[in-house]
């Protein structure tokens, strides 16, 4: 044993008090419950003025607006909460990040029903709108599959035209169920509203012998018809009746 002296005095001194030990960090084990949301992880966000539709898919963000080509934006990150989801998309343009929370909202010129909220934002400039997944809901009292009176009739490309529209191959037929063009006729499965003077529709074309499916969207500008089907839109005027 030693003994440890102090001047004349036989006496211990205290030992000294032990090293405080930090405190163990809990780690998360691969076991840990994985972070689930409400918000799915495909969904489409529809803004108005301007207007624009983000569909999100597995590694992408499809970008388009009225006469805005189509934008594929990869998805370079995701963030998850368990009521909302965002995922941040760049092309060569740029940047775009699609937020969506779980949260009422109603499309503010078509007063239809969405499940959810949502915002696209573009650098510093933010626009706010509404959030789907599946075919959206339409406006109530509104059928989902016809189009409005507002767009119906004949259009073609000017007036002469449409004074010798069996000569003409630009023609263009809008019924409540259908667009019929010279050598392709689509029936409409799907119209949502935009505003009072625009239409997103989803229609099954069938011509030449081919078969497929185009979301369009239609525009009237006094007597004027646009159709947007992603590139270059077409323009028409309405032929009287």
């Amino acid at each position: 044993m030693v003994l440890w002296l102090a001047g004349c005095n036989d006496r211990r001194d205290p030992a000294p008090a032990p090293t405080p030990q930090p405190t163990a960090t809990r780690q998360p084990t691969a076991t840990s419950k994985p972070i689930t949301s409400t918000v799915p992880d495909q969904i489409t966000v529809t803004t108005n003025e301007p207007f624009y539709s983000a569909k999100v898919a597995a590694d992408a963000v499809l970008l388009t607006g009225v006469d805005l080509p189509e934008r594929r934006l990869k998805i370079v990150d995701r963030t998850i909460a368990a009521d909302r989801r965002s995922w941040t998309a760049r092309d060569d343009r740029g940047t775009l990040i699609v937020s969506v929370i779980r949260s009422p909202c109603k499309d503010d010129m078509s007063g239809a029903p969405r499940d959810f909220t949502g915002t696209l934002t573009f650098g510093d400039r933010t626009v706010r709108g509404c959030a789907f997944t599946g075919t959206p809901a339409p406006p109530l009292g509104e059928t989902a599959a016809t189009i409005p009176a507002t767009f119906l009739g004949e259009w073609n490309i000017d007036a002469a035209a449409c004074a010798s529209p069996a000569t003409s191959i630009d023609g263009v037929r809008v019924t409540p169920s259908e667009i019929l063009f010279h050598e392709s006729a689509g029936r409409v499965t799907n119209v949502e509203p935009l505003a009072t003077d625009r239409v997103r529709i989803t229609a099954d074309y069938d011509g030449e012998g081919e078969r497929w499916t185009a979301t369009q969207t239609l525009r009237v500008t006094g007597d004027r018809l646009t159709i947007a089907t992603g590139g270059r839109p077409i323009s028409r005027v309405r032929c009287p009746d």
